[in-house]
């Protein structure tokens, strides 16, 4: 692509957050958008899952959201808590919000979606590109043509279309089918534990209990398992203390997941039981397991959870070798190029330094290999950072020796390539 030069046309597959936040970036500066959500509903539904992010997303927002609309509670530190014996602070700055008011506030401005969160969209500013979000549409095929990209892909009754753009980005999560079908060379594993979520609201608690996880994520070790806790509003993005919400995602082994991927309906779902259809009994036999072991207010936030509030998720993790394709016509970003275990929570964070990364190559400010090299690197180090702390809040200390001494060896190999590239 030319210098100064944003893609006239754009594809993007997948919906979610990542496909969003580019897909807002790229109508701003001009450029002619669709994106394709496999998902047939008009409005996507997270559970009222957590979600934190940084710097870039905080910048994307600042720079294109005109809805006014709150979306966050800032944090500045981190609270680590080791069973019931000790805890400190890190000064860790975080934003802290829901996955459902973000999609809100980022459809909004994406396409004019009007929901809870944000009844009146803000109008298009002068010179944005076209917009269309396209619920429903599951991609089958990708064409290149040598001066454009043609996607085929289906509705839900089975009928075929297809759209040629300049650009294709992938950002279709774990399971991506656009890296499929480039054939992407891809590291994809399933980790050996699956996340407990649920919220409760602040209201339901006592005030020293809020008290405690107030402003702040909370990482909670435990003996073989570990909890992450923080406020959050919910997705209508109110911020009272009435309706604000605890989230909490609690990680545990479990080896072979399918039963506890079996909803109340006999269904074997694949990654996540969304909430009331897990097995009360399972949970219930969770919750007396650990219970005993954790420090007061966790034990409280936890048990005051209503059963129809829990969801589990099943923990995997991707890292995909390269970003590019197609002779740069197609791209993977955010999840579609690597899936972090989610602790670190800096998923919607990747997917927004890989936007405004982008931003600097079409402005001539980066070669797209540049652009390629940093977040391949960047993807890669998160992928082993976030399983070494997986592996030492649940595994043993040989394994994660183990695990530390590969990250080690990610990283200076990572450095000494950077450093030969620049030299």
């Amino acid at each position: 692509m030319e210098a100064q030069n944003f893609p006239k046309s754009v594809v993007i597959v997948g919906g979610s957050l990542a496909g969003l936040l580019h897909g807002l970036y790229l109508k701003r500066h001009g450029s002619h958008v669709v994106i394709l959500e496999q998902d047939p509903n008009a409005v996507r539904s997270s559970h009222q899952a957590g979600i934190a992010f940084g710097p870039n997303t905080d910048e994307i927002l600042r720079k294109y959201d005109d809805t006014g609309v709150q979306s966050c509670i800032a944090s500045t530190t981190t609270q680590l808590a080791y069973r019931k014996t000790w805890g400190f602070h890190l000064n860790i700055a975080r934003r802290l919000t829901s996955w459902g008011l973000l999609y809100r506030i980022l459809r909004a401005n994406y396409d004019g979606l009007a929901s809870d969160a944000v009844p009146n969209p803000p109008p298009p500013r002068k010179g944005d590109g076209k917009a269309e979000y396209r619920s429903g549409q599951k991609l089958t095929n990708l064409q290149d043509n040598h001066d454009s990209v043609t996607v085929t892909f289906i509705d839900q009754d089975g009928t075929e279309d297809s759209l040629t753009a300049d650009l294709v980005i992938g950002a279709d999560g774990l399971h991506s089918t656009v890296r499929t079908l480039v054939q992407a060379s891809t590291i994809k594993e399933y980790s050996g534990y699956v996340a407990w979520r649920g919220t409760v609201l602040e209201r339901d608690l006592p005030p020293e209990t809020v008290a405690y996880f107030d402003g702040r994520p909370t990482l909670s070790f435990l003996r073989k398992t570990y909890l992450v806790s923080y406020p959050i509003p919910p997705d209508a993005g109110t911020f009272t203390r009435t309706t604000r919400l605890l989230n909490w995602v609690w990680y545990s082994h479990a080896p072979h997941p399918t039963p506890l991927l079996t909803d109340l309906t006999g269904h074997v779902h694949s990654n996540t039981i969304p909430t009331g259809l897990v097995s009360p009994s399972l949970w219930r036999a969770q919750l007396a397991r650990t219970l005993p072991q954790m420090p007061p207010h966790l034990a409280t936030l936890v048990a005051a959870t209503r059963d129809d509030a829990v969801f589990v998720t099943r923990v995997n993790d991707a890292v995909c070798e390269g970003a590019v394709y197609g002779g740069g016509r197609v791209l993977l970003v955010g999840d579609a190029l690597a899936t972090f275990r989610p602790h670190f929570a800096v998923a919607t964070e990747q997917a927004a330094g890989h936007c405004l990364g982008l931003g600097r190559v079409w402005r001539g400010e980066w070669k797209l290999g540049e652009w390629e090299g940093e977040v391949v690197r960047y993807g890669r180090r998160m992928w082993m950072a976030s399983r070494v702390l997986g592996v030492w809040g649940l595994g043993g200390w040989w394994e994660f020796w183990g695990v530390l001494g590969r990250f080690v060896g990610v990283l200076l190999g990572g450095w000494f390539g950077g450093r030969a590239r620049r030299g």
